[in-house]
């Protein structure tokens, strides 16, 4: 009998033993079936009245066609001690957050990202720079495969009189996937045979061997072009640019150059300096500038550096400027020649031709530079300050459908040493040049993210307002504690 007992006993723990291990089963099972259909099927509800933590539908709509996941790596430092760091860190950890949410496809996140603190993740620092060549701290690192690109700190925030006013670093990082996912390559050609200056040259005057760097690093593909022996601009150009003449071009070779412009709406950036006859008037007419044959002089205090070079602090509001004119970046020139707007141009509805960079109030422009000894300003001879010496033009293109396309893009800067190896890392000259290259190519203007407000919520309240706050939250949980003593005490009887 005894035997008995003992062998239901001892069946009923087993039976016990195998429903708890089918029990712990059945829940692991549930647990993770649940937490498989939330990565697989989920929605986020943004309850934030200005949309906080959401992405722009076109953010999301570029997400969503990503083939290849992209790697986000910050290097920005997050510096308990630097209030503005950790700000700059909250702000991105929210959008990144979005980033990879909506990149979440069948359980694969397309976009990555990596937080890495180059100096104390210092072995994690060092593979990045070799797989990567990253030359630079405090940046956004944007890559796919062999193809990057990199945000600044200052892309991040929109600035007006020395306050931070809005964050636009969906607009930057998005404009930076498109970017690296892009499967073409921009195509830059410079024209040569003229003297110009070349991406070869190492000389610090006159090379631009940086700028091929700097440009071949971002991604673009540059090539040399010599109007005397091809026929016409190559069909791959997406920018020709024009790096200070130090001869006329032929007729025939202008002609190339506006038949690319007005038949297939080019992209140029031209650059020439005073004294130098370039030949190109009718193209410059075609568009609206006025390259006059004269020198600037500027003798406002603020405007001219201890070597001469002329400062550069004013800037109009346009896409190229606008970053330089937020964070009051200056530039530095050589000696340049006005560029400005031609009053002929104003009669063409079509065109429209806009004045970015100037000097001070003191300068004029010099029509006799090249006999008078002694700069001086002729009243009714000379041209009154301030000068333009950087003009930026568009043309619509209309169809005989009345439709409006996006037609050709023309800079044209009235100096050339700017973008030389001995100032391309001065001040905003890489800035600048690197702006007017992206604004030429249309880079990001298709974009419609409007910049986020600093938005910060403050609750006003009395001591009396407080108290009864207080009161109001304590009665939930007092309640729920006289409910369960009270549950206790039948339970003990």
């Amino acid at each position: 009998m005894q035997i008995s007992r003992f062998n239901e006993f001892r069946t009923a723990r087993r039976f016990r033993t195998a429903n708890r291990i089918l029990q712990i089963i059945l829940a692991s099972c549930l647990l993770f079936a649940l937490n498989y259909l939330a990565a697989k099927y989920f929605k986020r509800i943004d309850l934030t009245e200005s949309g906080t933590y959401t992405l722009a539908p076109e953010s999301k709509a570029y997400i969503r066609e990503l083939e290849e996941p992209i790697q986000i790596i910050v290097t920005i430092p997050n510096d308990p001690e630097v209030p503005e760091l950790g700000q700059i860190h909250l702000h991105l950890n929210k959008l990144f957050r979005e980033y990879e949410a909506a990149s979440m496809r069948d359980g694969v996140a397309y976009v990555n990202v990596e937080f890495v603190d180059i100096y104390r993740q210092r072995k994690r620092a060092q593979e990045l720079a070799n797989t990567y060549k990253l030359t630079q701290e405090n940046i956004i690192l944007v890559a796919m495969g062999e193809r990057k690109r990199e945000v600044r700190q200052a892309d991040l925030f929109e600035v007006s009189d020395n306050q931070i006013k809005g964050f636009r670093g969906e607009k930057a990082i998005t404009s930076a996937i498109i970017d690296v996912a892009s499967k073409k390559t921009d195509k830059i050609y410079f024209l040569v045979g003229h003297g110009e200056m070349r991406l070869d040259d190492v000389d610090p005057l006159r090379g631009l061997s940086q700028l091929e760097s700097f440009l071949r690093e971002r991604n673009y593909a540059l090539a040399t072009l010599d109007l005397a022996v091809d026929e016409s601009v190559p069909e791959d150009a997406d920018v020709v640019v024009v790096p200070s003449p130090q001869a006329s071009l032929l007729p025939e070779e202008v002609e190339k150059l506006r038949r690319y412009m007005s038949d297939r709406n080019g992209r140029m950036i031209v650059l020439i300096d005073p004294g130098r006859r370039h030949g190109m008037s009718e193209l410059f007419y075609d568009w609206g500038v006025l390259a006059d044959d004269m020198e600037v002089v500027d003798n406002g205090p603020d405007y001219r550096a201890q070597g001469g070079d002329f400062i550069i602090r004013r800037f109009a509001e346009h896409p190229i400027t606008n970053l330089l004119v937020e964070y009051q970046i200056t530039a530095l020139f050589g000696l340049p020649r006005p560029i400005r707007t031609d009053p002929g141009s104003l009669n063409d509805e079509r065109l429209r031709v806009e004045q970015i960079v100037g000097t001070s109030d003191q300068s004029w422009g010099e029509r006799d530079y090249r006999t008078q000894q002694t700069r001086q300003f002729d009243v009714g001879r000379d041209l009154q300050g301030p000068i333009s010496i950087a003009t930026v033009s568009t043309r619509t293109a209309g169809s005989e459908l009345g439709i409006n396309i996006p037609g050709g893009r023309f800079v044209v800067f009235g100096n050339s040493d700017f973008i030389t190896n001995n100032r391309l890392r001065a001040f905003g000259n890489r800035t600048l040049f690197f702006n007017s290259l992206n604004w030429s190519l249309a880079r990001n203007s298709l974009l419609n993210i409007a910049t986020r407000p600093l938005e910060s919520y403050q609750i006003v309240m009395s001591q009396n307002d407080l108290k009864r706050m207080l009161r109001y939250f304590g009665i939930i949980p007092l309640a729920a504690a006289l409910l369960g003593s009270f549950v206790f005490l039948l339970r003990r009887r």
